[in-house]
């Protein structure tokens, strides 16, 4: 059982830190699926617990790989704060059961599926191949914050001009947060396409970003969590976060090899049967 919790926590650490996403998805996979943990609550705050863990090993190595806009990860938490305190919250009075806590989860999963599916196939193709030619090409990889204001900020990322409204952010933070941590996720499932399609950051720095974001949205939700009464099983918690951690290190290192559209591809699979299971084979 510890050998079977150690290497679902590499795999869950090692999908989180390589694309900013699902990994709380795969976490509450193995809580309920694998381990056969039935108390929702329960399945909810050990999720954000290992996205916790994950995120504080990866998002280091993200900002000495230049991969990470910090001011905008700020923002993003920013606006976290206040939504995870309401959805923990919320989810823990209204949504405690654990037959309608699957449906939910599977849905959102679902969901973050088809999304993954359609920016892999169709909206960021081109600019994946853009980003993954300049770094082939040596470029300045750090990202240069050129404009902090109340309506604009903006940044340099190999030799391109971005920029983007810090209210979008904040309130995208919010929502974001209400709704990973009702369901008990780290949110980056939502964070990530926001991100590309919405503030049209380059793919290359969004999983840095995104982890930094859901580093603060978890944390504030797990601590609420647990201060409502959740159970935490933590035997099952400490193999699992060995797991985590070797995990954490590998993911970034493997998104330079297998190339960041691959992964998703991969992802968006595992992250439809997930969803198909729970909706359709509770």
């Amino acid at each position: 059982m510890e050998l079977l919790l150690f290497i679902w926590g590499i795999v869950v650490g090692t999908v989180f830190s390589t694309v900013g996403a699902a990994g709380g998805i795969l976490a509450g996979f193995g809580h309920i699926s694998l381990f056969g943990i039935n108390v929702a609550n329960s399945v909810k705050v050990m999720n954000q617990i290992l996205v916790i863990i994950s995120t504080l090993i990866s998002v280091p190595t993200y900002w000495k790989q230049g991969r990470l806009i910090f001011i905008l990860g700020g923002l993003l938490g920013i606006g976290s704060v206040i939504g995870a305190i309401v959805g923990s919250t919320l989810s823990y009075t209204y949504l405690s059961g654990l037959k309608a806590y699957k449906f939910l989860f599977g849905i959102f999963t679902l969901i973050v599926a088809f999304k993954v599916f359609h920016d892999v196939f169709v909206k960021e193709r081109e600019r994946v191949k853009s980003i993954d030619k300049d770094l082939k090409e040596g470029k300045e990889r750090r990202v240069k914050v050129l404009k902090r204001s109340m309506k604009e900020v903006e940044f340099s990322f190999l030799g391109k001009k971005y920029s983007f409204n810090p209210i979008l952010p904040v309130l995208a933070g919010f929502v974001v947060a209400v709704i990973s941590s009702a369901l008990g996720v780290g949110g980056g499932f939502l964070l990530v396409p926001f991100m590309v399609s919405v503030l049209k950051v380059p793919m290359y720095l969004v999983p840095g970003t995104s982890a930094f974001a859901v580093l603060i949205t978890t944390t504030i939700s797990m601590l609420n969590y647990i201060k409502l009464g959740a159970v935490v099983y933590w035997k099952v918690i400490f193999a699992e976060a060995l797991g985590v951690i070797v995990g954490s290190f590998i993911g970034p290192h493997i998104s330079h090899i297998l190339g960041e559209r691959r992964l998703r591809l991969l992802l968006g699979f595992i992250l439809l049967g997930i969803g198909l299971k729970y909706i359709f084979i509770r």
